[in-house]
């Protein structure tokens, strides 16, 4: 039989759900092989880390990284170890922020420790756990660095001080960052808090202690009674959940699922009420897992809940997609022109520039098409991308104040693009940029800014409307199985709409499969974007192309911090691949406005 060992990856998955501990021993399929990769760039990961240890080493040159504890059945790589005479520092580097160094701030009122936290500090401790088995009697001091949100630096140009190295041993599955700057300067004037953590520690020490010897005892297949949680807030998006995937841990968990009727599962927003969980358990129980078995009051959720769930639930029953008419009065209410706007933007945790604090944003790209009038014959495409290492927010606003000028329907998908734009006035205003002119533009947009103390925050800015609302109250479509993301909803209004196929606005996203069906135009990037990012995971599988946000962020960050930063042939490819996808995100928006508009009319 197998000895397992446990890793401290092993360790947090395990907490979450042992039975997807057992499957990814056991090297089951997951939806989420390469998304560690992806998010660890996309959260700036390697620069937390490259700073951090450039800290350390100016503190303490003996300082390790990388260091492997081993005992038993339990190991644990640990981000920082320094060892003295009489202790150990054990240094657990995370790439997320806090507002201050107070160790409370990780507890309750209650003294207990927040659950926003729990999962770090789990971490950490499961390494104190394995540190002493390795060093009995050696006292661990454990501390968590993270990026205090609130600092900002007056160092010029730290980010461009950090180097990506290729050095992926067999223990790390994400790529390494130094800091090549000047490590004094770094340590009096830098953005992290170096927090103790012993005394949370300590709280959670036979919890975890507790906890590690049970998986072991579960992956020995020791606890025969145990019985598969089923939870529809874990099992709804498990990685180990997926039509392709075989063998599939769901189905393991789960059994048959119906075949007949999306899965009770997808509703829309899940089961958050005492009612709505007291019906999901039962009809758990009862083996029934069919969506249009859910009774109305369970479907009817209320609030901005409640269309959205009706309209799932009558498509699976009827099998055909609905259309409320109320969506084409909306369309048609709009004032032209009509500019469909998508972002993308950053949040790193290293300042571009003097003066700026950890995480702010910064928007480094726009897409924008514009339909002049109702009967336009052209979709006026513009766009915008910053290719220069300067904050660049400035001129963000600048160039798409150009595009969308004083009037009309400023048409967007989600709340993102009107944060981003409220992140990015308080910025200017804090800058001293923002005249009366401007302020106003933003106003028009996503409203006045808030006033402390008001009771509720100030309605959106007139110009502003949201598709994604559209679609959620009055738009379903069985292929969507409750999703109103832009990509579903595009890919199933693609499928059967011919007309779009063939309109000269977007017979370029027009692209057949293997058997002849018509591809999702984002599945088209795959092939059609002009550059592959560096893949420093494995440099024989081609990396990545631009196909999400995820992908654009770490695509931007290729272009300021990557390796290449020097190639300009490099930089053009990820440019034009940039491009290509933020300008699918506004023309996905108007394939779906001229397709809602079409049905709205067709008897």
């Amino acid at each position: 039989m197998t000895k397992h060992h446990l890793t401290k990856s092993n360790f947090k998955l395990g907490v979450e759900c042992k039975q997807k501990l057992k499957y990814y021993k056991a090297k089951y399929p997951s939806k989420l092989q390469n998304n560690d990769m992806l998010e660890f760039f996309a959260e700036g990961g390697f620069m937390v880390e490259a700073i951090a240890h450039a800290v350390m080493l100016h503190a303490n040159p003996a300082a390790q990284f990388e260091v492997t504890l081993s005992h038993d059945r339990y190991q644990a790589r640990v981000d920082g170890w320094e060892m003295f005479p009489s202790y150990a520092v054990l240094t657990e580097i995370k790439a997320t922020s806090v507002e201050s160094a107070d160790p409370l701030q990780f507890l309750t009122k209650k003294d207990e420790v927040a659950s926003e936290w729990r999962p770090y500090l789990l971490d950490i401790t499961f390494q104190v756990m394995v540190a002493r088995l390795v060093h009995p009697g050696l006292e661990i001091r454990p501390r968590l660095c993270v990026v205090n949100k609130t600092k900002p630096t007056n160092l010029q140009g730290v980010y461009a001080n950090i180097d990506l190295v290729d050095d992926i041993d067999a223990d790390r599955d994400t790529p390494r960052a130094i800091f090549t700057g000047d490590r004094a300067a770094l340590a009096a004037d830098h953005f992290l808090e170096f927090i103790d953590v012993s005394h949370v520690v300590e709280k959670l020490m036979d919890d975890v202690v507790d906890l590690s010897g049970s998986l072991l005892e579960f992956l020995d297949g020791k606890h025969t009674e145990y019985a598969p949680e089923r939870a529809p807030s874990l099992c709804r998006n498990c990685e180990f959940r997926g039509d392709t995937l075989t063998p599939s841990g769901f189905a393991e968990c789960w059994g048959p699922s119906p075949t007949d009727s999306p899965h009770f599962l997808d509703i829309h927003q899940g089961y958050r009420s005492k009612e709505q969980k007291s019906v999901f358990q039962q009809m758990l129980l009862a083996g029934n897992y069919r969506l249009v078995d859910l009774p109305d009051h369970v479907v009817d959720a209320g609030g901005s809940w409640g269309p959205p769930r009706r309209n799932q639930v009558r498509v699976a029953r009827e099998e055909k997609e609905f259309l409320d008419p109320q969506l084409l009065v909306e369309l048609n209410s709009v004032t032209y022109p009509i500019h469909f706007i998508d972002f993308e933007a950053s949040r790193i945790p290293v300042p571009y520039l003097p003066g700026m604090k950890p995480y702010e944003q910064v928007a480094f790209q726009f897409s924008c098409h514009t339909l002049h009038s109702a009967d336009s014959s052209d979709l006026v495409h513009s766009q915008w991308l910053n290719l220069r290492d300067v904050y660049p927010n400035d001129e963000f606003v600048r160039e798409l104040r150009k595009v969308v000028g004083e009037a009309g329907t400023i048409v967007v998908w989600s709340h993102y693009e009107k944060s981003t734009l409220k992140g990015v006035r308080r910025q200017l205003r804090e800058r001293g940029v923002l005249d009366a002119s401007l302020a106003h533009w933003f106003e028009g947009i996503v409203g006045r800014e808030s006033v402390e103390g008001e009771d509720s925050p100030p309605a959106e800015g007139p110009r502003l409307l949201d598709m994604l609302q559209l679609s959620k109250r009055y738009y379903c479509h069985p292929a969507m199985n409750g999703s109103h993301s832009i990509k579903r909803v595009l890919d199933s209004i693609w499928a059967t709409g011919d007309f779009l196929w063939t309109h000269p606005w977007f017979a370029q996203y027009y692209t057949q499969d293997a058997e002849g069906r018509p591809m999702d135009p984002y599945k088209t990037l795959d092939s059609t974007a002009g550059a592959q990012l560096d893949d420093t995971l494995d440099a024989d599988n081609g990396g990545d192309a631009v196909t999400d946000g995820v992908g654009a962020m770490r695509a931007y960050q290729e272009l300021i911090y990557g390796r290449r930063r020097g190639d300009d042939a490099y930089r053009m490819q990820l440019s034009e691949a940039l491009y290509r996808y933020c300008g699918l995100d506004t023309a996905a928006m108007v394939m779906i406005w001229r397709y809602w508009l079409t049905k709205g009319v067709t008897p």
